[in-house]
């Protein structure tokens, strides 16, 4: 069809070819320029284009194997055979490449295939597909896409697109989890904190929920400690502890040590490291139960570990300054106050104070 299109396009501009060798026979006749001159092929190629364009849109609903190969592949991904739908719907996005539907797939696949990067970026063009074909938007295609983004790591970008989905669908709860999971990792503890109400409001069996609320309500403690935040923290820390004991002991033990309950703190922290042995928090929570009880061997120990963990924390390095102090060991005193010093730009009172008072003779 298109080769037909170029000769009759032809023919419209410049007639026939018979014609044109009558008027080359003539003795020297002044050869007639045609009004578009230059410009005539450029035309004729726009022409083709337009009309191909046309003609491939108006194909795919004739496209009987395109269409088989769509629905082979939605087939195939119910099955969870993933790579086998990515491999039969491809082509169909190469051939009719504004079909939404087989960017939408594709992107599925792979995000069903642990390919978060390069399902963003076919869930994406799925979904601006949709808005500028169909002027509406595409709320599955943007769920998923807030699922590639948040597994890819890019929880600033996760965060429109899981928002955008909660409002219009009715998601699961664990998706309302990563919402406040995301929300949490860009610093926004209150938006977290209301995603995560509702997602265990929804289905309150979402042991990440109640953990990550459990680590705001305990860190709310720690900032600022009253009685209602601690039952509250309390409540949480339980429902974590229905699936997840040891992960629900640490939890716990920090709670206890927010409250200054050292001596209760310390068995419920031991068994948290012992099963999360590099947990830099639970370590330090730790060594700061076992020096407030007067532990000071075992103190120094342990907060020597947090400290190769968290080497820029400050206050991890002024807790072991202060255990090797009461334990008389003046000069890793002076070392850890030191260390404490620098990073804090010697604006910690305390930690001026302890190095005054070791230097002193």
């Amino acid at each position: 069809m298109t080769l037909m299109v170029i000769r009759s396009a032809w023919k419209c501009l410049y007639g026939m070819r018979g014609r044109a060798q009558e008027t080359q026979a003539k003795p020297r006749a002044a050869r007639p320029r045609h009004p578009l001159g230059r410009w005539a092929m450029p035309l004729v190629l726009a022409l083709v284009c337009t009309i191909s364009a046309q003609e491939a849109k108006r194909l795919f609903s004739d496209d009987e194997d395109a269409q088989a190969r769509l629905q082979r592949g939605i087939s195939l991904y119910q099955q969870t055979q993933y790579a086998a739908a990515l491999e039969a719907v491809e082509p169909v996005a190469v051939q009719y490449p504004e079909q939404a539907a087989a960017y939408r797939l594709i992107g599925l696949c792979r995000l069903q295939l642990k390919q978060y990067a390069a399902a963003a970026a076919d869930l994406r063009k799925a979904a601006e597909l949709t808005r500028a074909l169909e002027k509406r938007e595409d709320a599955v295609a943007r769920l998923a896409l807030g699922k590639a983004l948040f597994l890819a790591g890019d929880f600033a970008a996760a965060i429109p697109e899981l928002e955008f989905a909660a409002a219009r669908l009715e998601v699961e709860a664990a998706t309302l989890t990563l919402l406040g999971y995301a929300h949490y990792r860009q610093g926004d503890e209150a938006a977290a904190r209301q995603a995560l109400t509702q997602s265990v409001a929804r289905d309150e069996r979402q042991p990440e929920a109640w953990r990550l609320l459990a680590e705001l309500d305990v860190a709310g403690m720690t900032v600022a400690p009253d009685a209602a935040a601690a039952k509250r923290a309390a409540a949480s820390i339980e429902k974590v502890n229905r699936s997840e004991p040891l992960l629900a002991a640490g939890l716990r033990g920090r709670l206890l040590v927010a409250q200054r309950q050292f001596a209760k703190a310390i068995p419920e922290l031991e068994r948290a490291v012992a099963a999360q042995p590099d947990n830099a928090a639970l370590l330090f929570a730790l060594g700061l139960a076992l020096s407030r009880e007067k532990r000071l061997e075992q103190a120094a120990d342990t907060l020597a570990r947090a400290a190769k963990l968290l080497p820029n924390e400050a206050g991890v390095w002024r807790e072991l300054g202060y255990a090797h102090e009461r334990a008389g060991q003046k000069d890793a005193a002076i070392a850890a106050y030191e260390k404490a010093a620098a990073l804090t730009g010697g604006r910690d009172d305390f930690v001026t104070r302890a190095l005054e008072r070791l230097r002193s003779p």
